[in-house]
């Protein structure tokens, strides 16, 4: 009898510690890989609900991602914003998920950056609240591009990253969009709702050091529109004093990236980039295409650069043979 007692008891803490593995196997964050200890951000762009508001939009953050919530609740035009939602560099907050990476985004022309909504109407000019609510699936029907100019460059988005530990990095990306149209009593409404012709390719993803990215990018670009030229989000986009050393190189190129037109999650497919650093900050350049007429102004020509989702994975060293 007692060892029969015995027996039992050791099949009991043996299931009970089986299942306390496969939980934890199972308990992801974003914010590391749970086995290498190494970086795994998976960041959700977002919109705040309202002008009072800054809950996100429900339905348009994936589950088990980090949302990223851009307070533009009039969904039209935005300055560079940080991954806090602010405009000045996050000095001692906690980062991405906690990581101490923090991030910015924004255009080549500054004050274009729109968070468009799948399904929601949306007023051009701002100062209305959206109406009705987001469709399909959380990461399809969120993204981030330029506002009424698709002209180049000014339609590149530029996402920059601080304080990432040194090492190798692989960022997968997310591209999806609906086109839109204008609807409704007012003449400025309008709602991203259909698929019928998505943004020309994006010509390259590309990987710029901070401490250049004023010769290489800022100086080899001009943002002129209908003969005039418009802001720049250089003097946000360098923190001074943390222009790090340069010593970061692209080691895996994307170009001609495809901008998908799906509604299911499941479907999108990536774009795929690795770079190096040894700590130093970069900005990562989507370009916008060409040459598609704008939904809502189709004298207005060019393509936007589509950004959903990205995953930031850093790489294990490669082992000496």
């Amino acid at each position: 009898m007692r060892h029969s007692v015995v027996f039992q008891l050791v099949v009991v803490i043996v299931l009970l510690a089986m299942v306390l593995v496969l939980a934890a196997g199972c308990t992801s964050t974003p914010a590391s890989d749970a086995k290498s200890g190494l970086l795994h951000l998976k960041v959700d762009f977002t919109v705040s609900s309202g002008k009072d508001n800054l809950k996100p939009v429900a339905g348009t953050t994936k589950d088990g991602w980090w949302e990223w919530l851009i307070p533009g609740w009039e969904q039209y035009r935005s300055d560079l914003k940080w991954e806090d939602g602010t405009a000045e560099y996050p000095k001692d907050k906690p980062g991405i998920a906690g990581s101490g990476v923090h991030a910015s985004i924004t255009n080549r022309y500054e004050g274009l950056m729109t968070v468009s909504v799948a399904g929601m109407r949306r007023y051009l000019a701002g100062g209305i609240q959206p109406i009705n609510k987001p469709i399909d699936d959380p990461i399809c029907n969120t993204w981030v591009a330029a506002s009424d100019f698709p002209q180049n460059p000014g339609s590149d988005l530029l996402l920059s990253f601080y304080d990432l530990p040194a090492g190798n990095y692989r960022l997968k990306s997310y591209h999806n969009n609906y086109n839109g149209r204008r609807v409704g009593d007012n003449p400025t409404g309008v709602e991203y709702d259909t698929q019928k012709e998505p943004e020309p390719p994006m010509p390259s993803i590309k990987v710029y050091p901070m401490k250049t990215i004023l010769k290489d990018y800022f100086k080899q670009t001009t943002v002129t529109i209908e003969g005039r030229g418009h802001g720049s989000p250089e003097d946000k986009t360098i923190v001074a004093g943390k222009e790090g050393t340069g010593n970061v190189k692209q080691t895996l190129e994307a170009k001609d990236v495809v901008i998908q037109q799906v509604t299911s999650d499941a479907k999108l497919k990536p774009s795929i980039i690795e770079f190096t650093t040894d700590g130093s900050p970069l900005v990562v350049v989507y370009a916008g295409g060409c040459c598609k007429s704008e939904d809502l102004r189709p004298h207005h020509k060019g393509g936007y650069a589509i950004l959903n989702a990205f995953e930031l994975i850093q790489l294990p060293y490669a082992k000496s043979k």
